[in-house]
């Protein structure tokens, strides 16, 4: 009657229960409050730590944040990956995740469903865009999966499937949503082929760095002067630095290819 609902989800405290089937399964079992019944369901059959991420995940869905969500509960080397922007790495959300906010107007969004069917570290979370772009009213459906560590509870992978809703969507304004998408993550992504040429270099460099330590190894003594060195040159060490350095640029090329088509 009186609670106060709000519109962020704020998940209750959670309690261990007994599963009905009489396994002896114990489920950390969260209500929502504030969402709408689906989520008000919701059983978290996963680890504490788990539980707490989709708290803060869900708060950031409904708040419609992109580059200022919550980076608390990801992982530093989460992958990502909606159909259209695909990165590694969580500080890239502050950077690359902006689409919503650059493109689209009126926005509001609604969790209507959370679920951990079948796994301990699996969650999926289905919720509702609804805004306006250049053309008219678009409404997306996105079903958010996010493979979780049980122990420190961060998203290791998120992975995100936009489908435009007809009908909530006026003619041709889906159509430029679906555009300006690609148009948005085009850039970024030949900016994440790029970063992952130049981390593989770096480690070819670093290799190659560490062998230099071992260059004593090539030194011999004279056997016609006990007192006289000479160093023997290792070609081969060239051979596969010129060789790596070619492999990293028709990797870097192949993948701006695949990016650009």
């Amino acid at each position: 009657g009186n609670h106060r609902r709000t519109m962020i989800a704020r998940l209750a405290r959670s309690r261990v229960a007994r599963a009905s089937n009489g396994a002896g399964d114990e489920e950390f079992r969260a209500s929502v409050d504030g969402l709408r019944e689906p989520c008000d369901d919701f059983v978290c059959k996963s680890s504490p730590a788990v539980e707490n991420t989709l708290k803060s995940l869900i708060k950031d869905i409904n708040a419609a944040r992109g580059t200022n969500r919550s980076a608390a509960p990801y992982s530093p080397d989460v992958t990502y990956d909606d159909g259209a922007l695909r990165f590694a790495g969580s500080e890239k959300y502050k950077r690359y995740c902006s689409y919503i906010e650059n493109n689209l107007r009126q926005v509001t969004t609604r969790v209507t469903e959370i679920s951990m069917e079948g796994s301990l570290d699996v969650a999926t979370v289905k919720w509702e865009l609804n805004a306006v772009n250049d053309i008219g009213r678009v409404g997306v459906d996105v079903t958010a999966t996010y493979k979780m560590n049980l122990i420190t509870g961060r998203v290791l992978e998120h992975r995100e499937q936009w489908v435009v809703n007809p009908a909530r969507t006026d003619a041709q304004a889906g159509a430029l949503l679906e555009s300006t998408r690609k148009a948005h993550a085009l850039p970024l992504n030949a900016m994440e082929v790029a970063d992952k040429a130049k981390k593989k270099f770096r480690e070819i460099s670093k290799s190659f760095a560490s062998e230099d330590d071992q260059e004593n190894s090539n030194i011999y003594v004279d056997p016609n002067d006990p007192m006289k060195f000479f160093q023997q040159d290792d070609t081969s060490k060239t051979d596969l630095l010129q060789l790596s350095l070619v492999a990293a640029v028709i990797y870097l090329l192949t993948k701006v290819f695949q990016v650009l088509n």
